[in-house]
């Protein structure tokens, strides 16, 4: 590895890449490098953007803090951020892209191949097959090291088995099958950025602010789409449905709507993919199915 490694995590509130970034560079520091993690945190919510840094030294002492903004590397552990981020920027050329997708090595690089290699693997189906859920952290941490040799994978093994304890043989195991899955691509000679127009938050000024004004989308959860990264999302059979509301009534996010018709539908913008709609549904009317 060069002297420094930069490395930027992106990925959504509630799947672990603060976490990843941690166990990385507990990893390395038990290799005998240098190395240090840290989140960029706002007023972030479950399935809100969120980023989480490293930097790994060979052996010398690391004396930045300061947000990454010319990574060497990027993993990306929700592939709905592709299109709302600019998960790419600043990232030198040569370096490494690793991404959480289940389409094809050749059209993720038509979206977001650049000067740099790109690494794909399907984390969210090894994920759900292994750990039983959605949460991607230790898959990712696989490709990562497949991608790049930063540690060496049986390095991780400790560290996930200290921080998951019973539940570690299953993210180790996860974890190897992501690193034997991950496909990789070099870059192009001559390649470019991709040019891409990202979505803007524009929020009215005072100026434009009326007596009660009152914004609705709070966290602006439908700007990033914070509902899109869940792995399952309700289903209502209305046979069965007798428009009570207790799916309403008891939704944590409070994103469920009375229809004209007098059903409820949940918004999938802000929905999480919970379920406790589905298990208070006394009739046996909402169904939680995979996205």
């Amino acid at each position: 590895m060069d002297e420094l490694v930069e490395i930027r995590w992106h990925g959504r509130g509630g799947q672990g890449a603060v976490t990843s970034a941690e166990l990385l560079a507990l990893t390395a520091i038990r290799e005998g490098k240098v190395a240090q993690a840290f989140p960029s945190f706002g007023p972030e919510r479950r399935g809100a953007p969120v980023i989480a840094f490293n930097r790994i030294s060979k052996d010398k002492p690391i004396r930045a803090r300061a947000a990454i903004a010319e990574p060497d590397i990027v993993i990306v552990l929700d592939p709905g951020l592709l299109g709302i981020i600019d998960v790419a920027h600043g990232l030198k050329d040569g370096g490494t892209l690793v991404v959480n997708s289940p389409r094809e090595l050749s059209a993720v690089n038509s979206e977001i191949g650049g000067p740099w290699r790109l690494a794909v693997v399907d984390a969210t189906r090894i994920a759900r097959d292994i750990l039983k859920r959605p949460i991607v952290n230790t898959a990712m941490l696989g490709a990562l090291v497949k991608a790049t040799g930063i540690v060496n994978l049986e390095s991780l093994f400790q560290p996930l088995q200290e921080r998951f304890g019973r539940l570690a043989e299953s993210n180790i195991k996860a974890c190897r099958e992501a690193h034997k899955e991950t496909l990789i691509m070099e870059p192009t000679p001559g390649a470019k950025r991709p040019e891409k127009v990202y979505p803007v938050e524009k929020w009215p000024s005072w100026k434009e602010l009326n007596i009660g004004f009152v914004v609705t989308e709070v966290g602006s959860a439908r700007g990033y789409q914070t509902g899109y990264w869940k792995s399952e999302h309700p289903v209502r059979d209305n046979e069965r449905c007798i428009k009570c509301g207790m799916c309403a009534l008891f939704c944590p996010e409070d994103c469920i709507r009375q229809t004209e018709e007098g059903y409820f539908e949940a918004d999938d913008f802000y929905c999480k993919g919970c379920g406790i709609c589905a298990r208070e549904c006394w009739t046996g009317a909402v169904t939680m199915v995979e996205v």
